[in-house]
């Protein structure tokens, strides 16, 4: 069977359409049991809403530049680059998601490796990357992707969805 080819787009106003298309995708691919993305025994809860995303298509590129990986029409992935706070030269990967009904195709990488072209465009010179330190089939994958361990090690954001407790992310970067 023939794929479809998947594009990688910055979105805009005119992506709300796919507001519910891209919320399902994310808490699917974090939150479900399908995929070996899946953070479902270590986190409860969803990790998007449809106001979220509807926020992060209507505010995209301010400060946060939001992509969407499409299949035809259809939304299959998606990542955001979220400026540091800390260090004005960096940019953090963030709500990077593939369907799991999608994943293993080379999405993921697709998604990165654009999201780090933008990043470049914006004026960023390193890519930065929050991991769940209990997972090293995922810092593995990042790793073939250039990204390097920090030594930093920081607290999860929402502990109270915390499954396992005292659960820090690590920190890994990548010059761009």
């Amino acid at each position: 069977m023939v794929q479809a080819p998947i594009t990688v787009t910055v979105v805009d106003s005119n992506d709300l359409k796919y507001v519910t298309a891209a919320t399902a995708v994310v808490n699917n691919a974090y939150r479900s049991e399908g995929g070996w993305t899946t953070e479902q025994h270590i986190v409860s809860g969803q990790r998007c809403t449809e106001e979220d995303m509807t926020s992060f298509i209507t505010e995209n590129g301010k400060p946060n530049t939001l992509l969407f990986a499409l299949e035809q029409d259809n939304v299959v992935g998606t990542v955001q680059i979220q400026p540091s706070h800390e260090a004005p030269n960096e940019a953090e990967i963030g709500l990077f998601s593939v369907s799991p009904l999608h994943q293993s195709r080379g999405i993921g990488g697709k998604l990165i490796r654009q999201a780090m072209s933008e990043m470049k465009i914006l004026g960023f010179n390193t890519a930065v990357m929050h991991v769940l330190e209990n997972r090293p089939e995922i810092l593995s994958w990042y790793k073939k992707l250039g990204f390097e361990e920090t030594g930093e090690r920081i607290p999860f954001v929402w502990p109270e969805m915390l499954k396992i407790k005292d659960l820090h992310f690590l920190t890994l970067k990548k010059a761009l």
